[in-house]
């Protein structure tokens, strides 16, 4: 009997353990949901390139491609460039600088760089870093073929140095080599002649540019090699050919297609074939598309948060030229310090003006993958020039200990190409359209016909209202640490503030409120709903629901759903986290302003700390917690993270890549719009706007690069009178000053917002809520009510219009015109302003109706 006890229990204990198992394989290694959200592509096939027969070519020494009722698509066989000729205007718009062969400040490689179409920053096999381009090692060799495709054509480029560049002299010699194959077996006078023409780094010497100018000059380094003993062979395991290896060397697809708006460019990476040993970093597009040298006038325009103006020749030669990722850096990426606080580019954009055409452009696919770079003439050039660049896979820099106890970081990179068909559509833009205003408006009317924007139904301006409800506090219990909930604002009490703010004629009200379920701010993760009966349930909060629908506002309830706080029960961090390439969790927490490492919980509790949740278990949980919120009677979802924060994860069987995770993101966002609840979003990149009634936290200022000129409107341009939206909370900003804000918010259409508790702010003074330190609505009432009715005096005629000019007159004056005729007139300086038949009073405004556009 004992001996049937024993053997049942080893075998409810096997069972026990094996179906442990079974669900934690299903559950966290086989889900494969997210699958369904990822995209794919198919490479059209290509066909015998035969240019288009025509009496007289409109540009000597090239041949068309493809034209339609508007553009002409041209390239030059022998050189790879392309152009586009505007069939109404006849403008002329070159891939590459026609003059490029008069400058007079590039470099050998900075002139190849000009005459290229494509730049490759990659690592070799020895993990050293280096950049080449289409140029040296394609297009002057005829390494390449052209195939005709629908409405355009596709070369495809193989980069890879030929024999006979140098002779027997090799590009690269380790050290070692270089001092026992050439030094040692040469005179002192002709090895420092030799080493003259090298320079090392890292262990390697690598032939000078200049060395390469001048072909005598390398008849005589040949000499001198052979003079060494130097052979064929030795060179060639110098390149990397010996021992069985394959030369070094990438083919790469490029793609042009003529569209009704100019051409769209694009690279299968798919087609893209990577030989000996060497991986391909990153790759920069059409660098110099309609770049303008120093005699041009215009500038380039950058998404640099609300977006940004680079002047052409704007003499900041020594200042750093303007680089930014679109959606802002990849979590997974990024370093734990942070140097600089930074406004996001949320929009895949840039322009370049150069005189009287504009180039406008839209990454319509590796948006999530590329960076936006600018510069001005005087540096590496003579050109102003405003491209994109994609990463085709990231690297860690992982830190290396030598037995002799030194250590270094070495470059570790993804094993395989991202599978993305990148592409960017260029829109060229003439007349009086060819600005910036011309730009967005371009912009807005193809979100609009994608479906991707519709008009706002709003009548009155909105006012933005974060109310702050549940808190984790602490105290000790006979010296134990007890963590409890504190209300910082009730259901009821909410309520009372809203009640305050009808009465001041306030009530388009947009509730967003923290705290309202699963302990608080700082929340579990939300694949249940507990409302917190300490604010009063669910009752109160339908109830306070109601009370703001009942006047035309909305109550949403914020929830995050990437950022899963330390002190998060159900979520199992070590499998549902996003993972380093290395394979370590990806978890950060604010930033410590003595250290600046964005990992610290300030010497508070650990809410503060928070892991990444992998974009693979993301639908899982927005999938529960959909089907929870529907069971409560709110307006809608305030998405804390969902709509702004954007992360891969690297370590699973299959990577996620950045590209893959915006689809995914994307599709959650759709998924919550579905439940019938309005969605309100912080930040607002490009994917969530689709399903966006609302956005807080929308870009109003931009990062102050030294590089920039100027700061636009450009965002607000774009989805004013389409999307509602606001900026930060007035009064959690670092300077207040009321006047300033005023003229800014309505410069920039922007409604206001706060950040309110009922009970004062000392309660969550040692808590992880502490940086919202003036919140008590009393103290910011009548504030409020006071920007809030300015505001709206002046913006409720255009609220729901299109913003469709804006310009700064000679005279500095503003002018901010809409398609409903009203234009508004903003004085920012000290002193009044008569212009355009308008006089605007010291740091004042003009709203001017009725007139004729």
């Amino acid at each position: 009997m004992k001996k049937k006890i024993k053997i049942g229990i080893i075998a409810v204990i096997v069972i026990a353990v094996v179906l442990f198992i079974l669900n934690l394989v299903f559950r966290y290694f086989f889900y494969d949901k997210y699958k369904n959200y990822l995209s794919s592509y198919e490479v059209e096939k290509g066909k015998e390139f035969v240019p288009i027969e025509e009496s007289k070519s409109d540009i000597t020494g090239m041949e068309l491609v493809a034209q339609n009722d508007n553009f002409k698509l041209y390239t030059n066989v022998e050189t790879t460039e392309i152009a586009i000729v505007n069939k109404t205007t006849g403008d002329i718009t070159y891939s590459n600088p026609q003059n490029r062969e008069e400058d007079t400040i590039a470099s050998i490689t900075n002139k190849s760089e000009l005459n290229s179409t494509l730049v490759v920053e990659y690592y070799n096999e020895a993990r050293n870093g280096a950049r080449i381009n289409n140029y040296d090692m394609s297009i002057q060799y005829k390494q390449y073929t052209m195939e005709s495709i629908n409405d355009g054509i596709r070369y495809t480029y193989t980069l890879e140095e030929p024999d006979t560049t140098t002779g027997i002299v090799p590009l690269q010699i380790s050290e070692q080599r270089f001092q026992t194959l050439i030094l040692d077996k040469l005179s002192s006078k002709q090895g420092k002649t030799v080493k003259g023409k090298y320079k090392l780094k890292d262990g390697i010497y690598k032939l000078l540019d200049k060395a390469m100018e001048s072909a005598i000059g390398m008849e005589k380094l040949n000499a001198l090699f052979v003079e060494a003993g130097y052979t064929q062979e030795d060179q060639s395991l110098d390149m990397g050919e010996a021992q069985g290896k394959e030369r070094m060397s990438f083919t790469i697809p490029l793609e042009y297609r003529l569209t009704q708006d100019g051409f769209e460019v694009s690279v299968p990476t798919s087609g893209i074939i990577e030989k000996g040993g060497a991986k391909i970093y990153r790759l920069e597009l059409l660098k110099f598309l309609g770049a303008g040298g120093p005699e041009a006038k215009g500038y380039m325009v950058v998404p640099n948060g609300s977006g940004s103006i680079i002047e052409f020749n704007n003499g900041k030669t020594k200042d750093p030229s303007y680089s930014q990722y679109v959606y802002d850096l990849d979590p997974v990426t990024q370093s734990y310090v942070v140097i600089e606080n930074t406004e996001t580019a949320r929009l895949p954009v840039f322009g370049i003006k150069n005189n009287n055409t504009s180039i406008f452009a839209v990454i319509e696919n590796g948006d999530a993958l590329a960076c936006i770079d600018a510069d001005v003439a005087g540096k590496l050039n003579t050109y102003n020039y405003v491209y994109v660049t994609f990463s085709l896979r990231e690297m860690e820099l992982l830190n290396m200990f030598g037995v002799t106890g030194t250590q270094a970081d070495t470059p570790v990179l993804e094993k395989n190409i991202y599978d993305v068909n990148l592409k960017v559509s260029y829109t060229l833009l003439s007349g009086d359209q060819a600005n910036y205003s011309g730009m967005a408006n371009y912009y807005r009317e193809k979100l609009i016909a994608e479906g991707v924007l519709q008009t706002s139904a709003t009548n009155t301006l909105p006012f933005y209202l974060d109310i702050l409800g549940g808190v984790e506090t602490h105290e000790h219990i006979v010296g134990i640490p007890k963590r409890k909930i504190t209300a910082m604002t009730t259901f009821d009490q909410a309520g009372k503030i809203v009640e305050e703010l009808f009465q001041n004629d306030i009530t388009n009200i947009r509730m967003n409120y923290m705290g309202w379920f699963n302990r608080g701010v700082y929340h579990d993760v939300p694949d249940k709903i507990n409302v917190l009966s300490t604010l009063g349930g669910k009752r109160g909060m339908e109830k306070l629901s109601n009370k703001l629908e009942g006047q035309g506002g909305k109550l949403f309830g914020d929830v995050a759903f990437q950022k899963v706080t330390y002190t998060s029960k159900r979520f199992q961090y070590k499998l549902e986290s996003s993972k380093y390439y290395s394979g370590y969790v990806v978890n950060f927490g604010v930033v410590n302003p003595a250290s600046l490492r964005q990992t610290s919980t300030l010497g508070f509790y650990r809410e503060l700390a928070y892991d990444v949740m992998s974009p693979k278990f993301l639908p899982r949980y927005v999938t529960k917690f959909s089907n929870k919120v529907n069971d409560i009677n709110i307006t809608g979802v305030g998405l804390r993270d969902l709509g702004s924060y954007l992360a891969s994860d690297k370590k699973r069987t299959e990577v996620i890549n950045r590209q893959m995770a915006k689809e995914i993101v994307k599709a959650q966002v759709d998924l919550l719009q579905k439940t019938g609840k309005q969605i309100l979003v912080d930040g607002g990149n490009l994917y969530s706007l689709q399903y966006t009634s609302d956005i807080i936290s929308a870009p109003i200022t931009d990062s102050s690069f030294f590089i920039i000129d100027r700061q636009i409107p450009f965002y607000e341009m774009v989805i004013h009178g389409n999307i509602d939206y606001t900026g930060k909370p007035i009064n959690l900003s670092d300077a207040y000053d009321k006047d300033n804000i005023v003229l800014q918010y309505i410069e920039y259409g922007v409604a206001p917002r706060f950040t309110f508790s009922y009970e004062d702010s000392s309660k969550i003074k040692y808590t992880s809520s502490a940086e919202k330190y003036s919140i008590q609505y009393k103290v910011w009432m009548e504030d409020a009510v006071s920007i809030y009715t300015e505001l709206s005096g002046a913006l409720n005629p255009v609220v729901n219009s299109n913003m469709i000019s804006h310009e700064v007159l000679p005279s500095n004056l503003i002018k901010v015109r809409y398609d409903n005729g009203i234009v508004i007139y903003v004085n920012k300086t000290s002193n009044p302003i008569t212009d355009d038949g308008v006089t605007v009073e010291a740091t004042g405004y003009v709203v001017k109706e009725g007139v004729i556009l």
